[in-house]
């Protein structure tokens, strides 16, 4: 396994280095590229890809991996979603994550308030001034621009992982990972959207790319691990660069509806104010008719109502809170689409 490391200083001299790993097969062969850690708060890529990138080291495949577990170290460092090189870094020690406060940004450039190019993800093939602009400058040059396929990890705050997918050719690779669910945005994007690396490193002919979501920020689920390294050797079995038999989850790889309609998705809101329990975990099929929730009273305890499924779906996306409100959105349903693994 080859290191190289190349060190990066932000607006005020302070150095950051940043570390990729290739691990070559023994044969030529294609090549894979996978970047994470370019949020902050992001840290299930940063801690699992050093341990991945070990285990494929021993292995006997056919062509290159190359891996970036940290590519923002000065946003890891300070467990926030990028590093606003150019502002009061110490306002950082008054901040802190809620997920009640999901958008908080204790400089007033966060995702609500302003599109900033602080955010590494949003600049990918792109020219500008500042550290994140030469990281994913260099990286981009020497890792992710002759990779057939890029595979780039995030986190959000959810029940488990998913996929955010920005074209179709995409998912005959999606559907050997092992992830349950994979949201298509196959919209044209606009010009700050398309700096993502997903969008990126796949719209170009004969290269792929997607972002896996696992779902923890500013935190751990060491059991998520091996899914992520489940997925990328499944993708490398896929790719024809290892031999090995692919491990997939419990359920198939779900598509939720790129064009929703009243048939195939909707929201189901809470009437009462209280305590919401759920019947149904995320991604399991069921059928029309079945139980999902409940809501009951915080003082007389009473069932105040039920919710049912609308139509044969899925749960996605519940809310986090545990007392609702009349009006409020509990969660999605949706009728998916089952991609195939074929191998």
């Amino acid at each position: 396994m080859k290191t190289d490391r190349k060190t990066f200083s932000d607006c005020k001299g302070n150095p950051f280095q940043v570390t990729v790993l290739t691990v070559g097969g023994k044969r030529p062969g294609p090549v894979f590229t996978i970047i994470s850690g370019q949020h902050g708060m992001e840290h299930s890529g940063p801690c699992f890809l050093p341990e991945l990138a070990e285990e494929l080291d021993q292995l006997d495949f056919e062509g290159t991996v190359h891996v970036c577990p940290c590519a923002n170290p000065g946003a890891l460092a300070m467990d926030y979603e990028f590093y606003p090189e150019r502002e009061d870094l110490s306002l950082i020690k008054d901040y802190y994550y809620s997920r009640f406060r999901h958008d908080y940004s204790p400089w007033g450039i966060g995702r609500k308030d302003m599109n900033t190019d602080y955010n590494m993800n949003r600049l990918w093939n792109k020219t500008g001034k500042g550290i994140a602009y030469d990281i994913t400058g260099w990286l981009w040059k020497n890792y992710v621009d002759q990779a057939d396929l890029t595979l780039d990890i995030h986190c959000a705050q959810n029940s488990r992982p998913f996929i955010f997918n920005d074209f179709p050719k995409n998912n005959p690779l999606i559907a050997v990972t092992g992830i349950e669910i994979t949201i298509p945005h196959f919209n044209k994007k606009d010009d700050y959207n398309a700096g993502n690396l997903g969008f990126q490193s796949a719209r170009r002919d004969d290269h792929y790319g997607f972002c896996i979501e696992f779902s923890i920020q500013h935190g751990l689920k060491d059991h998520e691990y091996p899914i992520g390294k489940n997925a990328v050797k499944n993708l490398m079995i896929k790719m024809g660069m290892l031999k090995a038999q692919p491990v997939l989850g419990p359920h198939p790889t779900y598509s939720l509806p790129e064009v929703q309609t009243e048939e195939n998705a909707t929201s189901l809101r809470a009437s009462h104010f209280g305590h919401v329990r759920y019947f149904v975990e995320d991604c399991v099929p069921v059928k029309k008719g079945t139980l999902l929730y409940e809501v009951r009273d915080i003082q007389t305890l009473e069932v105040l109502e039920r919710g049912t499924a609308p139509f044969d779906g899925i749960i996605w996306s519940k809310t986090h809170k545990p007392l609702t409100e009349p009006g409020e959105r509990l969660f999605s349903f949706y009728q998916p689409t089952e991609l195939k693994a074929e191998f």
